[in-house]
């Protein structure tokens, strides 16, 4: 059996935009991933809320993704397939880099990933949208942060050689929070995964 690393934020934890509740295992892109990928294939998720990709957060502990992939490297390795879909919560108003330090640290997440015998896939997330409704994101800075990650990312993964998806390609975040994915989203992420794998195969 071949086991696949999913590294994420609130997004791949399965938040849902209604009350922030998780979605169980059959709705969450990871579990519908799963269910398409097989019994030949394991999806070990590794989603957690405030994730950034590379940046300490003062109100909220351990959530640097860059600084702490090491330990979730080493915790579920060996692993032949890793995806990284980081930098929602980058956009947050009290982090004030460019999305450009979000593409160096998602690069660095998955050089790490690499190194550990991983096929990289790096995804996007699709961009935020208005209402937002959290104040901890400054909604016109927000959005044009997120909008600006996937080409971004794109150069990083074309750079290295590793497989890309821009999730705004095929789905968009909640209407009821402008952050998270609705069930339909889920299913439709995991579809579209699973065919990027499928076609790296």
């Amino acid at each position: 059996m071949k086991s696949l690393l999913s590294y994420g934020d609130s997004n791949t934890w399965g938040a849902n935009p209604k009350d922030i509740s998780r979605f169980d295992d059959q709705t969450r892109w990871t579990g519908v991933l799963q269910c398409l990928l097989g019994e030949s294939w394991r999806v070990l998720e590794e989603g957690l809320s405030n994730r950034t990709t590379g940046f300490d957060d003062a109100l909220v502990p351990m959530r640097n993704g860059k600084a702490t992939f090491p330990m979730v490297c080493d915790t579920h390795r060996p692993f032949e397939r890793l995806i990284v879909m980081l930098g929602t919560n980058d956009a947050k108003s009290r982090f004030r880099h460019q999305p450009d330090a979000a593409a160096d640290a998602v690069e660095a997440i998955g050089r790490m990933g690499h190194d550990a015998g991983a096929r990289v896939l790096l995804i996007a997330p699709p961009p935020l949208r208005t209402p937002i409704s959290y104040v901890e994101f400054d909604e016109e800075r927000a959005v044009s942060f997120s909008r600006a990650l996937a080409p971004l990312y794109l150069e990083v993964a074309e750079a290295n050689g590793w497989e890309f998806l821009n999730a705004g390609s095929v789905i968009g975040v909640s209407s009821l929070d402008g952050v998270h994915f609705d069930a339909e989203a889920h299913t439709r992420l995991a579809q579209a995964i699973a065919q990027v794998l499928r076609a790296a195969s």
